[in-house]
């Protein structure tokens, strides 16, 4: 089972103050508000180790859940620009950094929201024609996603043609998909959110790409922590939260 989307301490975990340890000492040490597009300026790749679930948001019974993340992403990108507008914070991301010559971020908590804002950018680079400008920042010099799931080969794979199409109809009938990819759980969910996408956004895409790249007033952001900055190990990240109540529908965005 993954992180995201498992449980936190109850009030009788003796791991509670742990818990709260890292999220009193997080609001100040080293936390960066970061643009998902911007991210991808401060990491090589980002990477959703083996350790987690598959992506879930994108699941046909959770569409109360796509839903309302959709829509609060809709409206943070159709606000009207002025000095007092605030962006959309979907708070903390936590992971680290593989032990690689390339700065590789392995996401330990974060990874339904990041795999959204992905599938969000891919759909309206493409309808807003700028597939190039998606490439040069989300695909390497060798032509693979600088956004990966190490879960299972096909969704590596599937990734990696992410630079090419979108619709999931126009997914499933091009030469590059595998139809074994219709058995990954993960896939599936990313075409089943990309037209939740569709339905969203479809005919108010303009100029909204370019909203998502914006970094000095930003209007989609996250708070960006490296776990060992914490001088913590991501075995015991793990600890803390394979334990106790539910997340809620807001703590699984």
């Amino acid at each position: 089972l993954g992180i995201e989307g498992q449980s936190r301490p109850s009030a009788s975990d003796d791991t509670q103050p742990l818990w709260h340890f890292l999220w009193g000492r997080s609001a100040y040490m080293n936390g960066r508000s970061l643009t998902f597009y911007n991210l991808f300026n401060q990491v090589d790749s980002v990477e959703i180790p083996i350790l987690q679930r598959d992506y879930a948001q994108g699941r046909s019974e959770e569409e109360e859940v796509r839903t309302l993340f959709l829509r609060s992403l809709f409206h943070a990108l159709n606000q009207q620009d002025s000095l007092l507008r605030q962006p959309l914070d979907l708070d903390f991301v936590y992971g680290n950094y593989e032990n690689s010559e390339s700065k590789v971020f392995s996401v330990l908590d974060g990874q339904q929201r990041l795999t959204t804002l992905f599938l969000l950018h891919w759909y309206l680079a493409a309808t807003n024609d700028r597939l190039e400008d998606f490439r040069a920042q989300f695909v390497s010099k060798d032509g693979q996603s600088r956004f990966t799931y190490k879960t299972r080969p096909s969704t590596t794979e599937f990734f990696n043609n992410s630079n090419k199409v979108f619709i999931s109809k126009q997914i499933i009938d091009c030469q590059w998909f595998y139809l074994s990819w219709k058995q990954d759980p993960t896939v599936q969910a990313c075409l089943c959110m990309l037209d939740a996408i569709q339905d969203m956004f479809f005919g108010r895409e303009n100029e909204l790409f370019e909203k998502l790249l914006v970094i000095d007033k930003p209007f989609i952001t996250f708070q960006f922590l490296d776990l060992h900055s914490f001088g913590l190990s991501d075995e015991l990240y793990i600890k803390i939260n394979a334990r106790g109540k539910p997340l809620t529908l807001f703590d699984n965005f």
